[in-house]
């Protein structure tokens, strides 16, 4: 049997396969990419995050994504989930995009693999591989099978990139895949027209509410249709019987669908949500998107995962494929770089379960046994979390209260009462700041107190606490900015003089609860207070 040959290839053509093979044929490799099925294609993953947009315009298909008619995303709003009956996320105040997309996966698919042969791969579709190719050790190519045809044929690659998805071609091969306790939970999903929407300024929100059983979501793609999705909290099949009554019993989502909501498209299931992989990567090959993992899709974080480790991967292996960078030290990265972010998002996601631990039901409740200390998020990696509503609001009106005062020469409030809850446990403090610039921006901060972590960098350290500050338009490092170096120093001067005994940090925010809001509202005037708040 004659093979083919080429410098890289790519198993799979969802959003891994076509960024990583996109990017490294604009960095003049041959690629070869084999996908098994024919885009477009209906699949599970429409609601998208920000982080992807500058993914997309390194690969050249952000201009196409944006002229295709999705859905814009102004963030999320969550129903019934934990103590707060609903809250908002909107990504405008994460200070990076104002919005992402609410898309129908097989137009956006489509559309980055079209990137990728624009960018000079070779795309093969209804080509399933069959079975890999090794030479003492190291993977050198698969066997291939294009459909309707009998023989097998083979196709050799100086390095083997799988972005088969939840197929997980070579990770099943190998036997590196495990489930993640826990999160073995069940979708079903289908697209509505005539379908509601929340009223602005929520109409392009991403809309989940938690049930006592499942969780349910309702993306408004476009102008007449959604898509509305269940997932049930046990490894019970959710078939279109289960669905349709699981959307009947929620009275919040059956609100906001409407009367005249009509399914329009079958109802699709997928089993297995959540796994990992014990190795990503090896001598030859590397896995990529849901190849390499799959987290529970609460965080909407799958598309978002996989074209940021294709991203990766794709510069990465460019460098080795051209002489510039070892494979060893390549591989040695991706793994790290993988390993932390897979991590920090499986923390974010069990977080988001543990807020609903105040609901006495069995499905919650089994959450519980899964939390450990890696629940304990760090801050400086959940930037999202912190931004989501779900931590309280620890001091607001009063502090804003205070501005107002001062910018309008009237007395503030003299030891009124500060509106504030008084939590039992804190694992931070976070205020809000948004800096009122003279060009009309509004960049946020966040400037964060948390426990000392030694060997974590901090901007500031107290006895007991380390501060940082989230600051994206400027870096994460505003202290270099002259017009906030000053009063941010100020604010951590304040805390260093109340941090003068032992104790947690829910004591230390009982106590110094109002100088610390007075100190915040009496920064520089640029320096507004948003909210302060904690978890």
């Amino acid at each position: 049997m004659s093979a083919e040959r080429c410098d890289l290839l790519v198993l799979g053509g969802g959003p891994a396969g076509s960024t990583v093979a996109a990017m490294a044929a604009r960095a003049g490799l041959e690629v070869a990419l084999l996908e098994a099925d024919q885009h477009p294609r209906a699949h599970v993953g429409e609601s998208l995050l920000p982080g992807i947009i500058p993914i997309l315009e390194a690969i050249g298909a952000l201009e196409a994504v944006e002229a295709a008619g999705f859905g814009r995303k102004s963030g999320t709003t969550h129903f019934q989930w934990g103590t707060t009956p609903e809250w908002d996320l909107f990504f405008r105040d994460t200070d990076l995009y104002e919005h992402a997309w609410l898309v129908e996966r097989g137009r956006f698919d489509a559309i980055l693999l079209d990137a990728a042969r624009r960018a000079g791969a070779r795309v093969i579709e209804l080509a399933a591989a069959k079975a890999p190719i090794w030479e003492d050790g190291r993977l050198v190519g698969v066997s291939w099978r294009a459909r309707g045809e009998e023989a097998p044929r083979e196709l050799r690659a100086r390095f083997v990139v799988d972005a088969t998805g939840q197929a997980s071609f070579l990770a099943r091969h190998l036997g590196l895949r495990e489930r993640l306790p826990g999160l073995q939970h069940q979708a079903a999903w289908a697209h509505w027209e005539g379908a509601g929407r929340l009223p602005p300024p929520r109409e392009h929100q991403a809309v989940f509410v938690a049930e006592a059983r499942c969780w349910l979501w309702l993306f408004p793609l476009s102008i007449d249709r959604a898509s509305v999705g269940v997932i049930s909290l046990d490894s019970a099949p959710v078939g279109e019987a289960e669905y349709e009554r699981a959307i009947r019993e929620s009275g919040r989502l059956s609100a906001i669908l409407g009367e005249d909501a009509r399914r329009v498209t079958p109802v699709r299931s997928q089993r297995d949500w959540s796994y990992e992989v014990r190795a990503v990567c090896g001598p030859g090959w590397l896995l990529c998107g849901d190849a390499s993992g799959f987290i529970d899709p609460v965080l909407s974080t799958g598309v978002f995962l996989a074209m940021h480790a294709a991203y990766l991967a794709g510069g990465l292996l460019s460098r080795v494929l051209s002489g510039t960078l070892a494979e060893a030290a390549a591989l040695a990265e991706y793994q790290s770089r993988h390993r932390e972010l897979f991590g920090d998002l499986l923390r974010m996601v069990r977080f988001y379960y543990q807020q609903n631990l105040a609901r006495e039901d069995y499905f919650w409740e089994s959450k519980r046994i899964l939390m450990n200390e890696e629940t304990a998020l760090r801050p400086q990696k959940a930037f999202l979390v912190l931004t989501s509503g779900l931590v309280k609001n620890l001091a607001l009106d009063d502090v804003q209260a205070a501005q107002a005062a001062r910018r309008g020469g009237e007395a503030g409030p003299e030891g009124g009462d500060l509106a504030t809850h008084d939590p039992d446990h804190l694992g931070f403090i976070c205020v809000q700041l948004r800096h009122l610039r003279a060009d009309g921006e509004a960049p946020a901060l966040f400037f964060l107190i948390e426990g000392l972590r030694p060997a974590e960098p901090a901007l500031f350290r107290t006895r007991h606490w380390q501060i940082n500050c989230l600051a994206p338009r400027y870096g994460n490092d505003p202290i270099r900015q002259p017009r906030l170096a000053a009063p941010l120093r100020a604010l951590a001067a304040t805390i260093r003089r109340l941090d003068d005994r032992e104790g947690s940090l829910a004591e230390f925010w009982r106590r110094a609860r109002v100088e610390l809001a007075a100190a915040a509202a009496s920064l520089a005037p640029e320096l507004e207070v948003v909210r302060i708040f904690g978890e």
